[in-house]
């Protein structure tokens, strides 16, 4: 299958907003509001596909309306980008609807995250489209954006920076800002990328959040991963049991045979990872025979900031320093 670039974003391009799960005011107005100032200010224009605000269920809007959605912005030449606005539970639900024929003929930058992932991977796998892991509208509507994740998000979707490093922050937060009466977004510092397993990898970078890629196991949509680089990451709903199910599970499929490194995001501190029942103890287990390099505690996720990471892209990973470079361009600039 031939891999597609999608153009990059320049200042003065329509972003198109979608939800392809959960409806958008299940936030609120002002977080929403929020988010299209923020690109209004940095040159943006925005368009909010008309399923953003319908509720089906626990849905936005029927499969057929949510798959139409994204059909029309993929379309519609006035469309320049699509940013998914949160994830939720039901993105996979699309899969088998989506006109990958249509994302072919029309590539354009689609990026989320969480439950966007199964949308990720399948315009991967299915069109051969390179698309974005990275913040959603969501996180450019929250009090505070980190000038660290537009600075990522602008170098690999507008800037298209050819051997582009991914940094550390240098702080993050994770409280539940939204419940506090202060409404304030709490900072600390960041202790870093960790190396769990030494080495030095080359390969395309597949992934996104781990529950949702496992919901594609078995499935057409599924990536293929021999020589890849996986990266996951998962949210705060999850606990140190879970994790070790699912990283148990990419054992017993066969993940671990075919991949050439692991990138491991930032967990949310509700996890609760602890020394007696660590990530290192499940990846001790999970891992066990294979030799290939790990970084975990890396800046995407479900904290802030985040990384933007092209799904499908060229990566070389390096524990010595550590670093994770692009090698190559992730967008086209003509």
């Amino acid at each position: 299958m031939k891999i597609l670039k999608p153009k990059a974003l320049r200042r003065g391009d329509t972003l198109g907003i979608v939800a392809c799960s959960t409806p958008i005011q299940v936030s609120n107005e002002s977080t929403i509001e929020r988010c299209y100032s923020y690109f209004r200010e940095k040159g943006f224009k925005i368009a909010e596909a008309p399923n953003c605000r319908k509720t089906f269920g626990h849905t936005a809007g029927t499969i057929k309306e949510r798959v139409a959605a994204l059909h029309q912005f993929f379309r519609d030449n006035k469309i320049d980008g699509i940013l998914s606005y949160w994830g939720g539970f039901q993105s996979h639900q699309l899969l088998e609807y989506i006109d990958y024929d249509l994302i072919r003929k029309n590539p354009k930058p689609f990026i989320g995250f969480s439950d966007t992932t199964a949308l990720n991977i399948a315009l991967y796998s299915q069109a051969g489209l390179i698309n974005f892991s990275g913040p959603a509208g969501i996180t450019f509507g929250k009090p505070t954006v980190p000038s660290f994740t537009w600075q990522h998000f602008e170098d690999v979707l507008m800037n298209g920076n050819a051997a582009h490093s991914f940094q550390q922050s240098k702080e993050y937060s994770d409280n539940p800002w939204w419940q506090e009466e202060s409404k304030r977004m709490l900072f600390k510092p960041n202790l870093g990328w960790k190396v769990y397993r030494n080495g030095f990898a080359t390969g395309k970078l597949i992934g996104g959040n781990l529950g949702t890629l496992l919901l594609l196991a078995g499935t057409k949509y599924w990536p293929k991963l021999k020589g890849s680089i996986l990266f996951v990451e998962d949210d705060e709903a999850e606990s140190p049991k879970t994790m070790d199910r699912m990283f148990i599970q990419l054992r017993h499929m066969g993940v671990y045979d075919q991949i050439s490194g692991m990138i491991v995001g930032r967990f949310h501190s509700a996890v609760q990872f602890k020394d007696d029942d660590s990530l290192e103890i499940i990846l001790d287990d999970a891992l066990k025979g294979y030799r290939f390099p790990i970084i975990t505690n890396v800046d995407f996720g479900h904290t802030d900031p985040l990384l933007t990471i092209p799904v499908g892209a060229r990566c070389t990973m390096d524990t010595k320093k550590p670093r994770i470079t692009l090698n190559e361009r992730a967008v086209n600039l003509k």
